[in-house]
């Protein structure tokens, strides 16, 4: 114990970080003011940002529910709580490969601190524009004491390895999918996933990381990761896909329990959440992904449309309980004696 609290000491024993991740005590002068100064700054702007955040989330989430509250009065208690649970194991276990892509990059960090700031960040994905959750789950990575650079590209990374991994999944269900009119137009976006994996590969990645670099004259202290260890990342997204697929059969069974072509439902649930996310102007994808889904389920589209708005629903549910849950532990992980940085990986095939 006392050696976990030398570790590890209290959160008032912890020296201030200025903005770029120094001691503020250490910088004597005006610098030293005007670093105290914009950490403060850049608390009160985060506090702002949070509440601006959470009122757009309740709004949806209160605009969506009145859509199918009616809709899914007769629906089954169990097969929701069995969507519910799905929805929240899939938004955990992103989270979770989180991790792995960090460590990936030269800078491990435990799960449990990357799951906190993964719930609170990522609701800046109901923000408008698609920069917000890439912008709030790396600010609280690098005040967590990750590199600046490593933390805002592991949240590139972990995003384009995450949907690279629902095309992957979209493919092996396809075969199942496939029924008299097809899954339609939709299903050419899964020709990104080769495109995807091949400009991953640090004989690509490399040369367009370099061009970054002398555009912006920075140093940009990432590592090109090998590619098999990219691969690999995508891999350990498959389960997320496979539960958030599993969590919107779940809510189909339960307000149609004879309805068949559970495989195409999967599908076109993974198939909408890809096209939601290349739709990066549009605040979760909302609208995009119902659109898709609808076309591509093969089911009514009264029935298709409240299948979609109430599983949207419980992951608006569980968006929002994740950070509420995890909010009071980003404060304690802001210190740089939770990241472990170790020697940057050397790129590889």
């Amino acid at each position: 114990m006392a050696e976990h609290d030398a570790l590890h000491p209290d959160a008032s024993e912890v020296p201030e970080l200025g903005p770029e991740g120094h001691h503020v005590a250490d910088v004597e002068g005006p610098t030293g003011h005007r670093r105290k100064l914009a950490a403060r700054l850049s608390t009160v702007v985060g506090l702002v940002v949070g509440a601006v955040t959470c009122a757009f989330v309740v709004n949806e989430l209160a605009s969506e529910w009145s859509r199918v509250r009616e809709a899914i009065t007769d629906a089954s208690p169990v097969w929701i709580a069995v969507g519910l649970v799905c929805c929240a194991l899939g938004m955990t276990s992103i989270g979770w490969a989180w991790a792995d892509v960090l460590a990936l990059l030269g800078a491990p960090v435990r799960r449990g601190r990357v799951l906190a700031w993964y719930f609170v960040g990522e609701l800046g994905k109901y923000l408008p524009g698609g920069v917000w959750p890439v912008l709030g789950r790396g600010e609280l990575a690098r005040r967590g004491g990750v590199p600046g650079p490593r933390a805002y590209a592991s949240v590139a990374l972990s995003l384009v390895t995450l949907y690279l991994a629902a095309m992957l999944v979209a493919v092996g269900l396809l075969p199942f999918a496939l029924g008299d009119d097809g899954p339609g137009a939709t299903a050419l976006l899964l020709l990104l996933l080769p495109l995807g994996l091949a400009a991953l590969h640090p004989r690509v990645l490399g040369p367009v990381l370099d061009l970054v670099r002398r555009v912006t004259k920075r140093p940009l202290a990432i590592d090109v990761p090998p590619w098999r260890g990219t691969v690999a990342a995508v891999l350990r997204y498959v389960p997320t896909w496979l539960l958030n697929a599993g969590g919107t059969v779940a809510v189909a069974h339960a307000v149609a329990p004879d309805e068949g072509g559970l495989a195409r439902i999967a599908f076109a649930a993974t198939l909408s959440w890809i096209a939601g996310f290349l739709a990066v102007a549009v605040p979760a994808g909302a609208g995009v992904r119902e659109a898709v889904f609808l076309a591509a389920c093969g089911m009514p589209s009264g029935l298709g449309a409240t299948v979609a708005v109430a599983t949207r629903v419980l992951f608006i549910v569980v968006d929002l309980g994740g950070a509420a849950i995890a909010a009071p532990f980003v404060p304690r992980s802001t210190r740089t004696a939770d990241a472990e940085p170790v020697e940057p990986v050397a790129a590889g095939s």
